[in-house]
């Protein structure tokens, strides 16, 4: 499998444009070269044929991960995710072609699993819909800024205590890992966070749902 190495000039919006890298990406628009007015991005993958005026997950055949509200998009749904991200942080897009799943990280650490079961070739792809936004990517020709990590849930549950030791009421991170608990069937690990989530914010919609999925148990 052929991997990237910079971006298609003819793939892209008329909105953006590409340095002579070929590695960054500029939206068209006045202001300063950082996450943009309104911190608008969207990191991810898409299929061959997609409607490149869409930011990533928007249109079928695409998947992304967005700055400015956290949420992973797919094919326009929508789910919470992860942590915001704007300038100065390095996001990284984690496709295991293995089984078949995508996870992001945020300054090395794994957010969990995104996605499941995808299928064909698919492409990278990023979105910008802010002016003065850039964003510069690294497909591997130079050293990636932090180590490669693996998919798997204990990973991302490694990862996430990590996190949680510096910022014990981290929300996303408390969500993620009694998911990822969840799926393992560490229930009881996975009602501490979920119980702890909602000691936090009683009315987290995804927190009391799944609180009642652990009941079930």
């Amino acid at each position: 499998m052929d991997l990237p190495t910079a971006w298609n000039l003819d793939d892209k919006s008329s909105s953006l444009s590409i340095d002579s890298s070929g590695l960054r990406v500029n939206y068209k628009g006045l202001g300063e070269i950082d996450e943009g007015k309104n911190k608008i991005i969207g990191i991810g993958f898409c299929e061959k044929t997609v409607n490149l005026n869409k930011m990533p997950g928007l249109d079928n055949g695409s998947w992304g991960y967005h700055g400015d509200d956290g949420y992973s998009f797919c094919s326009g749904d929508y789910n919470h995710y992860g942590p915001l991200f704007s300038t100065g942080d390095t996001i990284g897009c984690c496709l295991n072609f293995k089984n078949n799943t995508v996870f992001f990280t945020k300054n090395g650490i794994n957010l969990g699993i995104a996605f499941r079961n995808l299928k064909g070739i698919l492409y990278p792809c990023v979105g910008l819909r802010s002016q003065g936004g850039s964003i510069e990517v690294n497909f591997g020709s130079r050293k990636f800024k932090f180590a490669a990590t693996t998919s798997n849930d204990m990973d991302a549950i490694i990862d996430l205590t990590k996190l949680l030791d510096i910022e014990p009421n981290s929300k996303f991170a408390l969500r993620y890992r009694g998911e990822a608990y969840y799926l393992m069937e560490k229930y009881k690990e996975s009602f501490n966070d979920v119980n702890k989530l909602l000691k936090i914010e009683g009315n987290e919609e995804w927190a009391s749902k799944h609180f009642a999925k652990i009941i079930e148990k």
